[in-house]
């Protein structure tokens, strides 16, 4: 299901590329045996903005997904589709 960015003069599809990112933290998370309170004191947040971000109820703003990658050592390679 594509959602929408109602913020533009014309709405554009939102892409889900974001949650593959987040369960790709998750995966990283859970490896390293951080619970979501430790990832939140890492990070400087709430565990229960962890969580929503985890359930894919909220998106981090680009700031906060950088907090999260630092958090756990981690790094994004940007790269093209194919």
């Amino acid at each position: 299901m594509q959602s929408y960015l109602t913020h533009y003069r014309q709405p554009k599809a939102n892409t889900n590329s974001w949650k593959e990112i987040v369960d790709q933290l998750i995966h990283l998370r859970k490896s390293k045996s951080y619970s979501q309170e430790v990832l939140a004191h890492r990070i400087g947040c709430t565990s229960s903005l962890i969580h929503k971000w985890e359930q894919h109820k909220r998106v981090p703003s680009g700031f906060m997904f950088s907090c999260w990658l630092d958090a756990l050592g981690a790094q994004i390679k940007i790269s093209e589709k194919i």
